[in-house]
């Protein structure tokens, strides 16, 4: 398993939520490529970059994306409203690795078929998920049971599907561990774990559940997880 440190970009700044509210915001650095230079650094396989201003309609941040994407050697995964193939097309060009769908891939069948045709194992689908119903629309909205998804999903060839707990993101109350074992029995594709990773012990756990990957955002933020000894487990 690795581990994919997060940068969440707000009005061109690292900042971090909690469950996704944004009235509940902390900054947690002013140079978003300064930040990712030391994820680098720290030996990382892969940094994950979401456009918070893009997913909440509020501007977007795809400058500071793509000097992140520059001045890294390092693949760049990037989500938060792509809703259309010409803005999968902007991060793409930017210099994004892969691209993570959210409620575009639950929503639109349409764009999610032709992103998959096109860039195959590039695409990601990111279902948010409160208990476990899906949610969209800034984890509004209930697209239905997470075990039905999971399938129609994999069944439009998604190649990997990324799984957020809401109830514990961005909080460091620890992984919903269930969810990410009950994932693993209902597909084969390749999960990554997202949300209340506190330590390295949840980490280790995650290893045990059988995720891919697990993105860990605060808990590197706040010293609790040291990114060079646990950038692959």
């Amino acid at each position: 398993m690795i581990t994919i440190p997060a940068i969440d970009l707000r009005d061109g700044k690292a900042v971090r939520l909690v469950r996704g509210n944004p009235e509940d915001q902390t900054v947690y650095a002013e140079d978003p490529v300064e930040v990712a230079q030391r994820f680098e650094t720290a030996g990382v396989k892969m940094i994950h970059v979401v456009d918070l201003d893009a997913a909440l309609g509020e501007g977007d941040n795809r400058r500071v994306i793509r000097q992140i994407c520059l001045n890294v050697k390092t693949p760049v995964q990037v989500g938060g409203g792509l809703q259309s193939i010409e803005r999968i097309g902007s991060v793409l060009s930017a210099g994004a690795t892969r691209v993570i769908l959210g409620t575009a891939a639950v929503l639109d069948p349409g764009l999610l078929r032709d992103a998959v045709a096109t860039l195959g194992d590039r695409i990601v689908a990111a279902l948010d998920v409160k208990g476990r119903e899906v949610m969209t629309h800034g984890w509004k909205q209930s697209a239905g049971p997470l075990d039905d998804l999971l399938a129609s999903l994999a069944e439009e060839g998604v190649a990997r599907f990324m799984l957020t707990q809401i109830d514990v993101d961005g909080t460091m109350a620890g992984p919903d561990l269930e969810l990410y074992r009950r994932a693993g029995m209902l597909t084969s594709r390749p999960i990554i774990a997202s949300g209340g990773v506190r330590n390295k012990a949840d980490l280790t756990q995650l290893v045990r559940a059988g995720v891919e990957a697990a993105i860990v955002g605060k808990a590197i933020y706040e010293g609790t997880v040291d990114l060079a000894g646990v950038a692959e487990l």
